[in-house]
């Protein structure tokens, strides 16, 4: 057995690597390396250094906080402790770097022992913080020891220090979002020739500053003309969700504010964008009408105008499905009615309910999803019913003949949005009256050419939801 600790015979062995790398390619033979094949045997490729195990990390912070309690030592620590000191600076309590003279130690040692700078970088990229004690300082430093060493696996390093200023605490994760969101090269590519393509380091510290600097760069972007912005959103996407998996799925509350921040308060978004995003949020965090949980930390404001988008989506999905089902030669006012309530924006919500023959095209349907309850209880397996939130109204529009009803939201009998499945009987219990209708059981929609139920309807919306609409609004285009 060597009397060499497992560790240092790593050290020798990655050593020796760095050395063979150094020298002409035309100083080994012809042929298969056999120094090459052994260190690729004994383990010495290219992965990144890794901490040891917790209980090392945490009798190595007690004895550096006792040896460095007063500040520098007398006698200068074990060289393997400083080695290994990197991976406590920035972590666990209390974090190293507060020791007094400990941080000035490691890099003096850093600047002359390869695995000690190479522990040091990795640390700094996993626990990047700008506002910790040292990291602004060591990240100085490391982009000069860096650029000092000759150790061939410390070059991903260099290269995404020449590229983006990588260790500029301040500006290098804004520099590298810039770079992810503008290109040239593909977003995998920029990744993988700055070091974040290993699994541990595209999930660290740097990669979440880098996140969250791409997505308060984006919005801009995704405001320039549709071919630009498209292809801004999809590069982010490419870096938000790798493999279709998000970076950090903790953090999918501001990334769905993030991504739509472009257009809160502002113009609407070009139709296919907004679809885009759509899609991609459905995907990762799921309906927020279905799982508000998902939504909560991406605020109100963002929740509104989603839903506002999925409204939309309910609305025009029930048109399509409308000319597919219902041979309704009026449909074209009803359609420009509540399209017109959707222009001024006044419904928070909507969803449909649909037939059984129905639901089988709108599954065909990318924008509406799963967002949709199954209808029983009716005669006519091609009836789809329509709820939307206006105010403090739900009001129930159905295809074919059926009639409009509305009641207040806060009734008991008002049918909840949002169910999977509904009974006939739920939709036609007894609403609010409309206001010049004779019917008591909702509102026909008679008199279309002339907007005689349009302007029932309009009286009501305008007493109960103090929206406003003119014959002008709901007249079709």
């Amino acid at each position: 057995m060597s009397d060499y600790p497992a560790s240092e015979t790593r050290e020798a062995i990655e050593a020796l690597k760095a050395a063979l790398g150094a020298l002409p390619r035309a100083w080994f033979p012809s042929g298969t390396s056999h120094t090459a094949a052994m260190l690729q045997k004994l383990g010495a490729g290219e992965r990144p250094p890794r901490p040891p195990q917790e209980a090392h990390l945490e009798a190595l912070r007690a004895r550096l906080r006792a040896l460095f309690a007063a500040g520098p030592p007398a006698a200068p620590p074990e060289p393997r402790d400083l080695r290994d000191a990197p991976w406590i600076l920035w972590s666990g309590k209390p974090p190293a770097a507060g020791f007094p003279g400990l941080l000035p130690a490691v890099l003096a040692q850093a600047a002359g022992h390869g695995r000690t700078l190479r522990n040091l970088a990795e640390a700094w990229v996993r626990d990047f913080d700008p506002k910790l004690p040292g990291l602004r300082e060591t990240g100085s430093a490391l982009a000069r020891l860096i650029a000092a060493s000759v150790d061939r696996r410390l070059g991903h390093w260099r290269e995404a220090q020449a590229l983006v200023g990588l260790f500029d605490a301040e500006h290098g994760p804004k520099r590298l979002a810039e770079r992810l969101l503008r290109g040239p090269e593909a977003v995998g590519e920029i990744l993988e020739r700055c070091g974040f393509a290993d699994p541990a380091r595209a999930t660290g510290a740097y990669m979440l500053a880098v996140q969250r600097a791409a997505l308060a760069t984006l919005p801009p972007l995704l405001r320039q003309a549709p071919g630009p912005a498209g292809t801004a959103l999809r590069r982010a996407q490419a870096f938000l969700a790798p493999a279709s998996r998000l970076r950090f799925p903790e953090e999918r509350g501001p990334m769905a504010a993030g991504l739509v921040a472009a257009w809160l308060g502002g113009a609407a978004p070009d139709a296919a964008l907004r679809d885009e995003v759509q899609e991609f949020l459905l995907h990762h965090l799921g309906d927020p009408r279905l799982k508000p949980q998902n939504w909560t930390a991406a605020g109100e404001e963002v929740v509104r105008l989603v839903r506002g988008w999925l409204a939309r989506a309910s609305l025009e999905t029930f048109f399509r499905l409308i000319d597919e089902h219902a041979l309704d030669r009026h449909w074209r006012y009803r359609e420009a009615f509540w399209s017109a309530c959707l222009q001024k924006g006044a419904i928070d919500d909507a969803w449909l309910v649909l037939g059984r023959n129905v639901h089988a095209s709108a599954r065909a349907i990318r924008a509406l999803g799963s967002a949709y309850g199954c209808l029983s209880g009716s005669s006519d397996p091609n009836h789809a019913v329509l709820l939307m939130r206006i105010g403090p109204l739900v009001l129930c529009e159905w295809s074919h003949n059926g009639r409009l009803r509305a009641w207040p939201a806060d009734w008991r009998q008002a049918p909840q949005l949002g169910c999977a499945g509904y009974d006939r009987d739920e939709l036609v219990v007894r609403g609010l009256p409309f206001p010049d209708a004779p019917e008591p059981e909702g509102l026909t929609h008679r008199g279309s050419e002339s907007g005689l139920w349009q302007g029932r309807a309009a009286k009501l919306l305008a007493k109960r939801a103090g929206l406003h609409l003119t014959p002008t609004d709901w007249q079709p285009r």
